[in-house]
C-alpha cells in the first residue's frame, strides 16, 4: 500500500502543486529553442517579433463524474421545454396569441445548422471581387450562415423564482429592445443589422413560420458585393479616357438615368465641362475629372444590356473616380458634391450600402460647409440659375442621406429644424404640389418637392416604428398614427399628373411610377410589423391544440393595417411588372430591385395569411422571384443577394405548407380545382383581379376610420411591433444564463 511507504503522501502533495510544463510558442518550437513563456516570450521580444508570438491551443482531457453529466442532460431538457413554452404563450386577456423572444441557441450543433438557412449558389455574372474573399466564406457554410447572439447573463439573484405580479413586472420588449448585431467569426467586428432592412424582415418572416421544434432560421450574410480588394486593384491600374463619342454617349445615358429619380447635374453644363476636362493633363486627378469618371461608370451601368461575365459594368471607371475620396476639399464646391452623389448612387448598384451611406453623408456635410442649407441673399449671388442649382443640389443630398440611412436604420446628417433653404418652387400649404397646367419645369419641380417630402416622411416612419424604446417622448401608437396621417395628407396633395393608372392604355410617366413605388415602400415599412404580428397569431393558433377562435383573431385595427400593407405590395409589384414590360426596368436598377424584393416578401406572407387571394398572391410571388432570378443572371449584385433570401423563403414556405395544410386544403389550392363560378366572376369583371392604383386607394373604410380615431384605440401597436409580454407568464430558472 502506498500509505505504508514513508514520504509518499508528501511527495504526491508536492507533485500536485508543481507548475505546469511551459508550452513553447510556434516560433520557438520551429527554431527548436527553449521558450521562456509569457506573452510575448523573451526570444520573440529580442527578435522584435512580439506580434508573432502565438501559443498552440491546448485541448486538455478532464475527468468528470457521471452525476455531473446527468445534471447537464437534465438542464438541457429543461431548457428545451422552457424554450418551447416561451415561443407561443397566450396573452393574459386571451384575445390573441403572441410570441415571446427566444434567444438563439448557438451552443448546440442542431441549432447551428438547418437546410433552409444554408442557401448558396453563384450564377454567372457574380459581382467582381467575390471569387477571392467571398468564395472562402461560401465554402465554409458553418461560418457563413450561422450567427452568434450574445445575451446578458442572468445571475441567481436577478432570476428570483418568487412569484411577482405581472402588472408590476417590467415589460419584455423583444423587438428592437437591444440592437441586432451579427457576431460571426468571418467579420473583424460585429455588424449591426437593422430591423428596417428588407433582408432582416425576410429573416423575421422565416423565423415566424419555422418549426418551433427545429432550429430557428438565422440571418443570411450579405456576400454579393464588390469588395475592397477588387476596387483597389482597379484603382491602381491605368484606365484610358474614353473617346469623345463614347464619353458623350455615356454622359447621355448617365444623365438620363440619374435625373429620372433625382436632380444631380445639368446636362448642358456637363457637356460644356467635358471640353474643359479634356484640356487637363491625362494623369490629373482633379474633382472635375473624378466627376466625369463617376458619370462614365453610371452611364456604362445603364447602357449595358448583355449579362455580365467578367467585370461589373463601369466599375473600372468607378475605381478611378473613387480617388477623390483619398483627399477631401477643404473648401468643397458643387463639383465635389455632385461627384460624391454620383459615387453614392453607383455604390448602391455595387450593393455597397454602407459605403453609399458614408459617401452621401460626406456630400451632405460638404453641402453644409458650403452653406447650401441656408438661403443665400440675391445681393451676394445674383445668378438665379446658380442659386436654383445650389438649392436643388442640397435637397438631392438631403434625400440621399435620408433614404440611404432609412434602409440601414441609421440617423441623418442634419435635422429638419436646421434647414432654412426653400423648396424648389414651393407651393402654398393649401394647394397641391403643382397645378395641372404648369410648364415642364414646374412639373419637374412638383415631382422634386413631392419626392423631398416623401423622403422626409420615410424618416419619420422609421423613427416612429423602429426607434429604440426610451428614446421617444410619445407613445408608439401616437407616433405611428401621426406617420400614417402624414402619408395620407401627402397623397391628398399629390397632383393628378404624378398619379398612375394601371388600366390606362398609355404608358405611365417614369417620374410618377418611381414616386408611387417609393410611397408604397413607405407604407409597407410602416405596416409590415403589424402584418408579421398577424401572421404570428395565425401560425401560433394553427400550431396550438388548445387555442380558441378568439385567440386566433387580431384586432380590427391591426387587420386594417395588414390589409393596407398587402394592398400596397400588390400595387408595387403590378407597377414593377408593367415597367418590365415597357422596358423602363433597368437591369442594374438597385431601387426597382429593392422594391421588387420588398413587395414579393409581403406577397409571400399574404399567400398563407389571406385565404381569399392566396393563390393569386402566390402566383405573383413566383413571378416576382422569376424576375429577380433574371436580374441575378444578368449580374445585378442586389438581386444576387436577395435571391439567397428568396430561396430560403421558398424552402420555409414549403415546410410550412407541409406542416399545417391538410390534403383537403391542398386540393383546394390546386389551380385546376378552382370553381367555375370564381373563373366566370373574374372573366366578367377583369378589373377586380387588377387593383387600381389611381388616386392611391391604399386605404379602405376601416383604415380611414382607424386614422381618425384617438391614439388609445391603436394601443395594440405597442404589443404588435415591440412584442411586449409580461415576464410573469414565464417560469424563471436561476440556472438559465441566456
Amino acid at each position: 500500500m502506498m500509505e505504508d511507504i514513508p514520504g509518499t503522501t508528501d511527495s504526491l502533495r508536492r507533485r500536485s502543486f508543481l507548475p505546469n510544463k511551459v508550452v513553447a510558442c510556434h516560433r520557438c518550437h520551429g527554431k527548436k529553442i527553449k521558450c521562456s513563456g509569457g506573452h510575448p516570450c523573451r526570444n520573440c521580444v529580442q527578435a522584435e517579433k512580439g506580434t508573432a508570438c502565438v501559443y498552440p491551443q491546448r485541448n486538455r482531457s478532464v475527468k468528470v463524474s457521471q452525476r455531473f453529466i446527468d445534471g447537464l442532460l437534465e438542464e438541457i431538457d429543461c431548457l428545451k421545454q422552457d424554450q418551447t413554452a416561451r415561443r407561443h404563450v397566450p396573452a393574459p386577456d386571451g384575445t390573441q396569441l403572441i410570441e415571446c423572444d427566444v434567444t438563439e441557441n448557438v451552443s448546440s450543433p442542431s441549432s447551428r445548422t438547418g437546410p433552409r438557412d444554408h442557401v448558396q449558389g453563384t450564377g454567372r455574372g457574380e459581382c467582381q471581387g467575390e471569387t477571392d474573399s467571398n468564395a472562402h466564406r461560401q465554402a465554409t457554410s458553418s461560418e457563413v450562415f450561422q450567427s452568434t447572439v450574445t445575451a446578458p447573463s442572468v445571475t441567481p439573484a436577478e432570476a428570483d423564482p418568487e412569484p411577482v405580479n405581472s402588472e408590476q413586472r417590467p415589460a419584455n420588449l423583444t423587438f428592437n429592445q437591444a440592437p441586432w448585431f451579427d457576431n460571426r467569426n468571418v467579420f473583424q467586428t460585429p455588424v449591426l443589422i437593422s430591423e428596417t432592412a428588407d433582408a432582416a424582415f425576410a429573416t423575421r418572416f422565416r423565423q415566424v413560420i419555422s418549426n418551433p421544434e427545429g432550429p430557428e432560421p438565422v440571418h443570411l450574410l450579405r456576400v454579393n458585393y464588390a469588395n475592397n480588394e477588387a476596387l483597389m486593384t482597379l484603382k491602381e491600374s491605368n484606365i484610358e479616357w474614353p473617346t469623345l463619342a463614347r464619353a458623350r454617349f455615356l454622359i447621355e445615358a448617365a444623365t438620363k438615368y440619374a435625373n429620372r429619380y433625382y436632380y444631380i447635374i445639368h446636362r448642358s453644363s456637363v457637356l460644356e465641362g467635358l471640353s474643359r476636362c479634356l484640356l487637363e493633363p491625362p494623369g490629373s486627378e482633379s474633382v472635375l475629372r473624378c466627376k466625369y469618371w463617376a458619370l462614365f461608370a453610371i452611364g456604362e451601368l445603364c447602357a449595358t444590356r448583355s449579362p455580365v461575365t467578367q467585370s461589373y459594368p463601369g466599375m473600372s471607371y468607378f475605381a478611378q473616380a473613387s480617388k477623390m475620396l483619398g483627399y477631401l476639399d477643404e473648401r468643397p464646391g458643387t463639383d465635389s458634391i455632385e461627384a460624391l452623389l454620383l459615387l453614392s448612387m453607383y455604390s448602391l448598384a455595387l450593393n455597397r450600402r454602407y459605403s453609399a451611406y458614408i459617401i452621401s453623408g460626406t456630400a451632405m456635410r460638404s453641402a453644409i460647409v458650403m452653406g447650401l442649407h441656408l438661403n443665400i441673399p440675391e445681393s451676394q449671388l445674383a445668378d438665379l440659375a446658380i442659386r436654383d442649382h445650389r438649392k436643388r443640389l442640397f435637397w438631392t443630398a438631403y434625400m440621399f442621406d435620408r433614404m440611404w440611412g432609412a434602409n440601414l436604420g441609421h440617423p441623418t446628417a442634419i435635422q429638419d429644424d436646421g434647414i432654412e433653404i426653400d423648396l424648389p418652387l414651393t407651393p402654398s400649404p393649401t394647394e397641391s404640389f403643382q397645378s395641372e397646367g404648369g410648364s415642364k419645369d414646374d412639373l419637374e419641380s412638383a415631382y422634386y418637392v413631392a419626392n423631398i417630402e416623401l423622403a422626409r416622411h420615410l424618416t419619420s416612419v422609421i423613427r416612429s416604428v423602429y426607434s429604440r424604446p426610451g428614446h421617444q417622448d410619445t407613445q408608439l401608437a401616437t407616433r405611428v398614427q401621426a406617420s400614417l396621417q402624414d402619408l395620407q395628407s401627402w397623397v391628398n396633395r399629390l397632383p393628378p399628373h404624378l398619379q398612375v393608372d394601371p388600366l390606362a392604355e398609355t404608358r405611365n410617366d417614369l417620374n410618377a411610377v418611381s414616386l408611387n413605388l417609393l410611397f408604397y415602400q413607405c407604407v409597407i415599412i410602416a405596416t409590415r410589423p403589424i402584418l408579421l404580428h398577424a401572421l404570428r397569431v395565425q401560425v401560433t393558433a394553427s400550431q396550438s391544440t388548445t387555442s380558441s377562435p378568439l385567440t386566433s383573431q387580431v384586432p380590427a385595427s391591426a387587420a386594417a393595417l395588414s390589409e393596407a400593407c398587402i394592398r400596397c405590395a400588390r400595387h408595387s409589384f403590378q407597377l414593377l411588372a408593367q415597367s418590365w414590360i415597357d422596358g423602363t426596368f433597368v437591369t442594374f436598377d438597385c431601387f426597382f430591385t429593392q422594391y421588387l424584393f420588398s413587395s414579393m416578401t409581403i406577397l409571400a406572407i399574404s399567400s398563407i395569411l389571406d385565404k381569399q387571394n392566396a393563390h393569386s398572391d402566390r402566383d405573383s410571388f413566383e413571378e416576382a422571384s422569376r424576375l429577380l432570378r433574371e436580374l441575378k443572371g444578368a449580374g445585378n449584385c442586389v438581386a444576387q443577394e436577395y435571391c439567397h433570401h428568396v430561396e430560403a423563403i421558398e424552402a420555409a414556405l414549403s415546410d410550412h405548407v407541409k406542416a399545417v395544410i391538410t390534403p383537403q386544403d391542398m386540393s383546394a389550392l390546386d389551380p385546376t380545382a378552382m370553381s367555375a363560378s370564381v373563373i366566370s366572376q373574374n372573366s366578367q369583371n377583369p378589373s377586380a383581379s387588377v387593383v387600381s392604383t389611381a388616386n392611391f386607394p391604399w386605404t379602405d373604410s376601416s383604415l380611414q376610420m382607424l386614422l381618425s380615431q384617438p391614439p388609445l384605440d391603436m394601443q395594440f401597436l405597442e404589443d404588435a411591433v415591440r412584442d411586449r409580454h409580461p415576464q410573469g407568464l414565464y417560469r424563471s430558472d436561476p440556472n438559465y444564463e441566456g
